[in-house]
């Protein structure tokens, strides 16, 4: 990737060009029955009454915080995922920058994000602007593609669909982040978790090639390669029956810490 690359414009691209495809792929893709949307929700506590969805795309996990009393605010830039989020569901949604959230200080129980933190950087800056929104005790859980846990039979597929790419898929910031704790310094946020797990999306039609591929963000791969690759695995699919693709995710949860008090003086 050339330095100065233009993230921005890429993914401002990408979104209006294709409003839903990660949702299209997350809500099949599943792990013991659970999709990655269904696994961050259950970080967040179920009396937590105002919660921001951080590039909440087409709103699925949204969706999957719903509950009666419940509000939660969809906050994107792409004004087609919003559409697309309106569409399904009520919202409320709102256009706004993940780096300055039109929110008060303190005013939120928990903020999620389903792969934004891997778009929205840098990390110190979005721990900073989540810290501020955060009442509390509050939480800040989301999820990002990652590498491990997966085993070498798993990746049988995801090199071929790379070879015909001759690209990796790639992101605004690293997937395998190890400078969390850096950036979490000076936000009033502390780590509380950092979990992993391996799910699965099934590859059964040539329409399933076409949205698995379409959801990569592939900067540098020509519309000729992408092609390619949903040919291979269209191909595969017609030989073998069902292909399955394994995607790793991680789940990182922080804390808003607490004002400390003083006790009473003696």
């Amino acid at each position: 990737m050339r330095k100065g690359f233009d993230w921005a414009a890429y993914v401002r691209g990408f979104h209006d060009a294709t409003p839903g495809v990660t949702e299209a792929v997350l809500s099949r893709t599943l792990a013991g029955g659970h999709t990655p949307y269904r696994w961050l929700a259950r970080a967040v506590s179920p009396r937590a009454q105002l919660i921001v969805d951080l590039a909440c795309g087409s709103g699925a996990m949204s969706r999957e915080l719903a509950l009666p009393g419940r509000t939660v605010l969809g906050v994107d830039l792409a004004e087609s995922e919003l559409r697309l989020a309106s569409e399904r569901s009520e919202g409320p949604w709102v256009c706004a920058d993940g780096l300055a959230l039109p929110l008060a200080d303190a005013s939120v129980d928990a903020v999620v994000s389903s792969m934004g933190a891997v778009v929205i950087q840098p990390a110190h800056a979005l721990f900073t602007e989540v810290g501020r929104v955060l009442r509390p005790g509050g939480v800040f859980a989301f999820t990002a593609p990652t590498v491990l846990p997966l085993h070498p039979r798993d990746l049988v597929t995801s090199l071929g669909v790379v070879g015909r790419l001759r690209s990796l898929p790639r992101f605004p910031g690293p997937t395998e982040i190890t400078g969390y704790k850096d950036a979490l310094i000076g936000t009033g946020l502390r780590k509380v978790e950092d979990a992993r797990e391996r799910y699965h999306f099934e590859v059964a039609t040539p329409q399933d090639a076409e949205v698995i591929v379409s959801a990569l963000y592939l900067p540098t791969t020509s519309a000729r390669r992408r092609a390619a690759a949903v040919e291979w695995l269209v191909d595969r699919t017609t030989k073998e029956g069902p292909v399955r693709i394994s995607l790793a995710m991680r789940r990182f949860v922080v804390l808003k810490q607490p004002v400390a008090t003083r006790g009473p003086e003696l």
